[in-house]
């Protein structure tokens, strides 16, 4: 199986490029957990996964937030993603305590330890009682009069700790700011499940929507241990096929094997998205001397346009009153027929936002 080939099942399997789910929440159990580290591209993310039949638009991903559809929290790796619903407290259960015993030094260099976290969540558990939604300076306020301090980084990491520990979840926006309230409280109870069952409900996810991927590929993605990573697609293996290919084992799907040939082969993808941070190895995608323009020190992960199943260069947004920027930074200098593809690829986005779209940096003024 070639890249071009690994790189097509991944778009496909990715819903990138035959997006059939009319709903939000669909995507997400789908993608099983979304990047969400900045927020309005995580937006995108599940906007453009989404069947254009469908006319999903930025409100409406907000809205499933809302409805308690979707949830944004710190399922895995110590990193904001959407999940769904029903699968919030399997998740954290399963994946976050190796999170938080990785964070352990951290802690100590700011004097976090298990009496601050404990009075922490007496605290918060309290001042959201009753629904309650407060946004992190109100948070941080009741944790400074209960007498713990938020100063650097205390405060974030007491709020992620205590969303990994199943007792606070992020809730809907109030304007700009995002909101936290109790995770009891916003979610029904779930049923308790064994660490095989949640290993194996993992693996299967995983390769159905980014296969085909490697066990390095889903370890580094979910934050499990290799040893772990095998297990799980022990568990899963008699559901998928298996493929050597440059001395690596690619586990997928056999449903999309040959997916049919997409109507379109230009995409823009949000920054953090799963086509690059779905893996650990990124070059089906991305040659490794172009990390750097996609992939900053920082660990940031740029938005880029796919073209012929590869990025091709990177872009960012830039809002108007009434239209949004798009500025373009390709890789290399690009024909006219590859604009007018870049043209066509951004409407959908432009729908997405209720926006006009113009494109920079390729042509158009």
């Amino acid at each position: 199986m070639r890249n071009s080939e690994i790189a097509r099942m991944r778009l496909y399997n990715q819903q990138i490029s035959h997006p059939v789910f009319e709903s939000p929440e669909q995507v997400v159990r789908w993608m099983t957990a979304t990047q969400a580290q900045n927020y309005y591209a995580s937006l995108w993310a599940i906007g453009l996964r989404t069947s254009p039949a469908a006319g999903i638009t930025e409100p409406d991903i907000e809205q499933a937030v809302a409805e308690k559809k979707i949830v944004r929290t710190w399922p895995m790796r110590g990193t904001l993603h959407f999940v769904a619903a029903e699968d919030v407290r399997w998740m954290l259960e399963l994946l976050t305590p190796r999170v938080i015993r990785s964070a352990a030094g951290r802690y100590r260099d700011l004097e976090l330890d298990e009496a601050t976290f404990k009075k922490s969540r007496d605290l918060l558990e309290k001042a959201l009682r009753g629904g309650k939604q407060l946004i992190n300076s109100e948070l941080y306020h009741v944790l400074q009069q209960g007498g713990i301090s938020t100063e650097g980084q205390r405060g974030y990491h007491i709020l992620t700790f205590l969303a990994m520990e199943r007792v606070i979840c992020m809730g809907p926006r109030r304007g700009k700011q995002h909101t936290f309230t109790l995770l009891d409280e916003w979610l029904p109870a779930a049923k308790n499940l064994q660490r095989e069952e949640t290993l194996g409900e993992l693996a299967r996810r995983y390769i159905s929507s980014h296969g085909p991927a490697t066990d390095y590929d889903f370890a580094a993605w979910a934050g499990l241990t290799l040893k772990d990573a095998r297990m799980a697609l022990d568990i899963s293996g008699p559901e998928f096929a298996q493929t050597e290919t440059g001395g690596k084992t690619f586990w997928f799907s056999e449903e999309t094997e040959s997916p049919a040939k997409a109507s379109s082969d230009t995409y823009f993808l949000p920054a953090f998205d799963e086509i690059l941070s779905g893996y650990k190895d990124r070059s089906v995608v991305l040659r490794s001397d172009q990390n750097k323009d996609v992939i900053l020190k920082n660990g940031i992960f740029k938005p880029v346009m796919i073209m012929n199943h590869k990025v091709t260069g990177s872009w960012k947004r830039i809002l108007k009153k009434e239209s949004v920027v798009l500025e373009m930074e390709p890789f290399m200098p690009l024909k006219k027929e590859e604009i007018k593809r870049l043209r066509q690829a951004s409407l959908p986005y432009g729908r997405f936002l209720g926006m006009e779209i113009i494109l920079t940096g390729v042509g158009d003024k």
